[in-house]
């Protein structure tokens, strides 16, 4: 039925169309060393609408991951999940942007299903090219809250035909509860911090990024994502490249993390995501 819904939403926004764009994309994981998690595929669908100082979007992502039998209960149910986020965006002038988001979280295993997450933000141009940017993030989880506060300052230069933007994120999270189902929480606090360097040359689109410092329950992408499993990631690197075309963008991408699964105790896990996106402009 959700499914339904949000399909019909994207229609009702193909019918008011004016500088839009909706994107699918498609990746695959590989899991190694985790107890239970294989591989996985993932279906992403996300369409965003712009009209005078104010810009929409809505997205899904669909999750499906193989898992290895349970040794003792002989169980193995693959992990299905499901995400759906709005996000809003403000222009009040040429210095202030203000935001909004929400996701939704459906999950057949994880004591996180049915969480929410809410998130407030704003970016401030201190001069042209030169920008920070603080959001508040609460995830409303049933048994536990998570806090996260993210701060960030983003710089953008050209060097001939190369265009560049550099940006260096720091995020704070908290904890509020004591238990992720029958998982003790040991950490509650955690501080990691991030680098970003995106490129743009004559339409072909690059970018690398990092992560460094534990966190967990993260909240990605501008309020748009979130990791919602306990799972305590330590490294993140990224990688991106695609094509910018009149009418259309492909972009492939490429993600590598390495963590802990806490209920698990589950060291040196390591989580690898390829996706490919083909985002069509109107």
């Amino acid at each position: 039925m959700k499914k339904i819904l949000l399909c019909s939403t994207v229609l009702c926004g193909l019918l008011y169309a004016d500088n839009s764009s909706i994107t699918y994309g498609y990746g695959i994981k590989d899991y190694s060393n985790s107890a239970s998690k294989i591989n996985g595929k993932i279906h992403i669908l996300d369409i965003s609408h712009e009209i005078s100082n104010h810009k929409f979007s809505i997205g899904y992502q669909g999750d499906n991951v193989d898992r290895t039998v349970h040794p003792i209960s002989k169980a193995n149910r693959d992990l299905d999940v499901e995400k759906y986020n709005a996000k809003y965006i403000y222009k009040a002038n040429d210095k202030i942007k203000v935001k909004a988001s929400f996701i939704k979280i459906i999950d057949n295993l994880a004591p996180t299903d049915q969480g929410k997450v809410y998130g407030l933000g704003g970016t401030y141009t201190i001069t042209k090219g030169f920008n920070a940017a603080v959001d508040i993030y609460k995830s409303d989880y049933k048994n536990f809250d998570v806090n996260q506060y993210d701060f960030s300052i983003s710089k953008g230069f050209k060097i001939d035909n190369l265009k560049l933007k550099a940006t260096i994120i720091a995020k704070k999270i908290d904890i509020d509860g004591q238990k992720y189902g029958s998982y003790s929480f040991k950490d509650k606090d955690y501080f990691t911090t991030g680098l970003k360097l995106g490129a743009n040359y004559n339409g072909y689109v690059g970018g690398i990024g990092a992560f460094f410092g534990k966190r967990v329950f993260t909240v990605l992408d501008g309020g748009t994502k979130v990791q919602h499993h306990a799972m305590e990631q330590n490294r993140t690197y990224m990688l991106k490249f695609g094509k910018k075309f009149k009418d259309f963008d492909i972009v492939a991408k490429y993600s590598f993390q390495n963590g802990k699964e806490l209920p698990e105790n589950r060291n040196d896990v390591d989580t690898k995501v390829v996706s490919l996106s083909l985002t069509y402009k109107f």
